[in-house]
């Protein structure tokens, strides 16, 4: 399969991402319009402690609801490497700091439609530290602490519909048990 893209337009421009329509040519000759949400990444974090785990319960507008999730965040400072991105999301949004970090890989969310690079990430070695939130959505945010098991159930039975809280939930599961 050989798709090229001839070019794009930027269609609007968000607070930190950006809705392109690209015209993609395919291997047959013919070309097609396909719109793009350009993201610059993120990193998402699995804070663990033994068989403790702490997410948070906060509202997320494009659903219309509170979700509960790990730690996340966007990489909004060039060329910093995703580890130090997941450093800051920790202290921000848990007030926690850690000394051990373990790569869960990276996920692509939803690619029919955003280029967006999710870095999973476990951090151990918990201690407290200053809670930073970023936000209003963060400052309001539940700190949730559970037991992995309880986590797991929670992805099982529906409870926790998040998928990058899903995936490094069971990432974790299968490295560790």
């Amino acid at each position: 399969m050989r798709f090229t893209e001839e070019g794009s337009t930027t269609l609007g421009q968000g607070i930190f991402m950006r809705l392109e329509r690209v015209t993609l040519r395919a291997p047959d000759g013919s070309t097609h319009a396909r719109d793009v949400l350009r993201h610059p990444g993120s990193v998402a974090v699995l804070p663990v402690e033994g068989d403790r785990v702490w997410l948070v319960r906060q509202y997320r507008v494009a659903m219309g609801r509170p979700l509960l999730e790990i730690p996340a965040g966007k990489r909004d400072v060039t060329d910093e490497p995703p580890v130090e991105t997941a450093v800051r999301e920790l202290g921000e949004e848990l007030g926690m700091r850690a000394s051990e970090w373990m790569s869960l890989g990276s996920m692509e969310p939803s690619p029919g439609y955003t280029d967006e690079v999710i870095h999973l990430f476990a951090a151990s070695g918990i201690v407290p530290t200053t809670r930073r939130p970023e936000g209003v959505e963060e400052a309001e945010a539940e700190i949730v602490e559970m037991s992995i098991d309880e986590a797991l159930a929670a992805v099982d039975d529906g409870t926790i519909t998040d998928a990058k809280t899903q995936i490094a939930l069971l990432r974790w599961a299968r490295r560790t048990g």
